[in-house]
């Protein structure tokens, strides 16, 4: 992951498999520069338009989206078609020293940005918000809904008649649903029952969706699991068998 100036880079039309250079601005810091990020959750910034047939449409590129202030700071590394779950930064000693100490969160696609930006500026910790999903979705399905969303997106937190509550937007094989609103306090339950799983450290610019929770929960039923070893060894025992 690099910073950078603003660059040109190629893009192919999905419509009609024209390529155009593009400019594109890969990074963004709206500790210095606020205006940007409107443009960032509008789309404007990832906007374009083929110069051949006139489609519009969003381009997606490497992107860094750093806030050195909202609730401690946070960077945010969007790569489209990443399949890694970490990567690495790059700069000298002192740069990485102070991004080590923000928050910072690796995803691949325009949508995932916005959410995680959304949840940094509610002073919400995003692993906690994927297992409110995870559980929120589980649930429902259990009580077999009428509508059953496969995706939810954290929107916003608001104050209803008093209450505190979190909204999602909630979408099935990609459409739209609506929007669905949930206490806070259920939330709160989240973070004190899912403690164990905040143990684990997210190392660099890290991946954290339900593919992290789902590794991180199977990971605590294959530790709760194995059995304890009279001998105290590790497994592969020749004298208990383990």
């Amino acid at each position: 992951m690099n910073f950078e100036d603003d660059i040109e880079d190629a893009i192919i039309c999905p419509n009609c498999n024209h390529e155009q250079e593009l400019h594109v601005t890969p990074t963004v810091n709206v500790t210095v520069d606020p205006d940007m990020k409107e443009k960032v959750l509008s789309g404007e910034l990832f906007l374009f338009t083929c110069e051949n047939c006139g489609f519009s449409g969003y381009a997606g590129f490497p992107f860094i989206y750093e806030d050195k202030e909202t609730n401690g700071g946070f960077l945010i590394y969007m790569e489209p078609g990443c399949e890694d779950r970490e990567v690495g930064v790059d700069g000298d000693v002192a740069d990485q020293v102070l991004l080590q100490n923000m928050t910072m969160r690796l995803v691949t696609t325009i949508n995932e940005l916005k959410e995680k930006i959304f949840i940094f500026e509610a002073g919400l910790d995003d692993r906690v918000v994927e297992l409110f999903k995870m559980l929120s979705l589980s649930k429902m399905k259990a009580d077999e809904a009428s509508q059953i969303p496969d995706e939810l997106r954290f929107s916003k937190m608001d104050t209803i008649d008093g209450e505190e509550k979190i909204f999602f937007a909630a979408f099935a094989d990609e459409q739209y649903l609506g929007v669905l609103e949930l206490p806070y306090a259920l939330y709160q339950s989240c973070l004190i029952t899912g403690e164990p799983i905040w143990d684990y450290p997210v190392n660099e610019c890290g991946a954290v969706d339900q593919q992290w929770i789902m590794d991180r929960l199977q990971s605590g039923v294959t530790r709760d699991a194995e059995p304890e070893c009279d001998c105290g060894c590790d497994g592969n025992c020749d004298s208990c068998g383990n």
